[in-house]
């Protein structure tokens, strides 16, 4: 099974707000919320726990965010067989789990950037296929987000060259494991995409009101 939540930030908390959701959280995640200097960012980093715990009741599992353990790349995780992964921008954040596999998840505001910047984090295969869009832009943001999901799901993020994984096609075979990526449809915007080890047709995506 695998299910995804998500939700939408439409304004600034007031103090007491921050506070009682801070307050759902265990102290030791609130210090990488607060070290956040724009309040957008410091309430996305705390609506993707938030939404974890959604998460975890739509699995019922009873596990807790003090159990949190985290990988050499810094990677969050639970001692079972629950997989999770959390991403935001601009105002949406989504966190998707699944008790099969590995599950990896992206999600990017589309708006305006300089594609030369990122010229060495793609393949020439995948560039082609960037160009070929009709809005390149767009194009752009389908791969990054489809190559940052698969590197998540992998476990390694930002620490695996982006260049070193081809995700031109909608399954991608990495250290004997095949990860299966697929778009998800969240808002107009937006561009988002799952990686998992299991097909992720059919992800239950359950908008969430925090």
């Amino acid at each position: 099974m695998l299910i995804c939540c998500y939700t939408h930030i439409d304004r600034q908390w007031t103090e007491q707000e921050l506070n009682e959701k801070l307050f759902l959280l265990p102290d030791s995640l609130h210090g990488e919320a607060l070290r956040k200097r724009q309040w957008i960012d410091k309430q996305l980093n705390i609506t993707g726990k938030l939404l974890l715990i959604e998460l975890l009741k739509q699995f019922n599992l009873p596990l807790s965010l003090s159990e949190l353990e985290y990988n050499t790349h810094h990677r969050p995780y639970f001692d079972n067989n629950f997989d999770f992964n959390i991403a935001h921008s601009g105002n949406f954040a989504i966190c998707c789990g699944t008790d099969a596999g590995k599950v990896g998840i992206d999600i990017e505001q589309v708006k305006p950037l300089n594609l030369n910047d990122y010229i060495d984090h793609f393949t020439n295969n995948e560039w082609r296929v960037i160009r070929s869009y009709q809005d390149i832009v767009k194009g752009f943001y389908i791969f990054w987000t489809r190559k940052e999901a698969l590197l998540k799901a992998i476990g390694t993020g930002f620490h695996t060259p982006l260049s070193s994984v081809e995700v031109s096609g909608d399954t991608v075979t990495y250290d004997g494991v095949t990860y299966y990526i697929q778009q998800l449809n969240i808002v107009d915007g937006y561009v988002c995409h799952i990686a998992a080890t299991t097909q992720p047709i059919g992800a239950t995506l359950l908008a969430v009101n925090l």
